[in-house]
């Protein structure tokens, strides 16, 4: 079996395993409209997490905190800017795509040019997008609605599948194919695992990375004004909820914080079985204690995964009962008297 399927069709059975339990604790749990519904928030945590699978794929303990800023300014741009017409819904995503790109370029000149770390950077940027938001709305106060044909893209459903979940699946084959096929992916990569070799071949490492943060803002831009469509209207702090949730995916699909590694496929279905994890805590009362000890043991618990895969773990844990070679015996000093002295 190709070794990149392993962790996608771990995640897909875990994901099946859990819709089986929540349906013998819950009859109606693995209904269609139930599992429309969970794919449909799926497909919104599956591009936030598609955000930080780019930002952390390039190295540098790269990370993307600004995510759920970006998210929100492209959701209040994007709506002020349709106004609840259908009509300048093109132009409200462009604008907010555009919106999103120039956040992200900045975070990227921030990392890959005055070598700010990436968390340091993205949360300033995080900041200053947040305040700008809340001084741009509070002076303009612009429509926060969204276009009737927005929420049918973003909300509706067609033939029993939701119709976002068809743009996660589009967006998902562009970014498999550029993440893992295409020459600028495989520079990305490159820069990820090691940058100075990458350099040495020809890649520009930094404009890589400032590409992969401005790709990582528009994305975020887009996902906010989608998430506009899907509640019906824009406001402050739409995007908040995926920060963190997105850096948890990206690590439970298999990207690592040092880079070089974008398997975006095992992203997708880590989206999938943490939406259904969620679902199923949500379902069976579970309060928030024991739903962030389960998200924190289910993280820790692919982070060994990963460590088992590279053999580091096993080498962890039994380096210290393999016997130790011993040592050459020392003569004592009477010994090595009576060697120099011949007797």
């Amino acid at each position: 079996m190709n070794p990149a399927l392993v962790r996608p069709l771990l995640l897909i059975g875990i994901s099946i395993l859990l819709l089986i339990v929540g349906q013998i604790l819950l009859p109606g749990f693995l209904n269609a409209n139930q599992v429309a519904n969970q794919l449909k928030i799926a497909a919104f945590l599956g591009i936030f997490g598609l955000c930080q699978t780019i930002v952390m794929a390039a190295g540098g303990q790269g990370l993307d905190l600004s995510v759920g800023a970006t998210a929100t300014l492209g959701g209040i741009l994007g709506a002020a800017i349709m106004h609840g017409s259908n009509g300048m819904t093109p132009l409200g995503g462009l604008a907010a795509i555009g919106a999103g790109l120039i956040v992200g370029s900045v975070n990227g000149i921030g990392v890959a040019l005055l070598r700010i770390p990436p968390l340091v950077a993205t949360l300033a940027i995080t900041s200053v997008v947040d305040g700008g938001v809340i001084v741009g709305v509070s002076l303009v106060q612009p429509s926060n609605a969204a276009s009737p044909v927005l929420v049918t893209i973003s909300g509706w459903a067609t033939a029993g599948v939701p119709n976002i979940v068809l743009v996660w699946v589009v967006l998902a084959t562009v970014a498999i194919w550029l993440l893992s096929f295409s020459a600028w992916g495989r520079r990305l990569t490159d820069t990820g695992a090691n940058a100075m070799a990458a350099l040495l071949s020809g890649t520009d490492t930094t404009d890589v990375r400032i590409g992969a943060y401005a790709l990582s803002g528009g994305l975020a831009a887009f996902a906010g004004f989608m998430l506009t469509g899907y509640v019906g209207q824009a406001f402050y702090g739409l995007g908040d909820p995926y920060i963190l949730t997105s850096i948890v995916i990206a690590a439970v699909g298999g990207v690592t914080l040092a880079g070089g590694r974008a398997p975006y496929l095992g992203v997708a279905c880590a989206a999938i079985m943490m939406t259904v994890l969620v679902s199923l805590l949500t379902a069976i009362a579970i309060g928030e204690a024991g739903r962030q000890i389960i998200f924190g043991a289910t993280l820790l618990g692919f982070l060994m995964l990963d460590r088992c895969m590279k053999g580091q773990l096993h080498k962890a844990l039994f380096s210290g009962l393999r016997p130790r070679s011993r040592a050459a015996p020392v003569p004592a000093p009477s010994t090595m008297t009576n060697l120099r002295s011949g007797g």
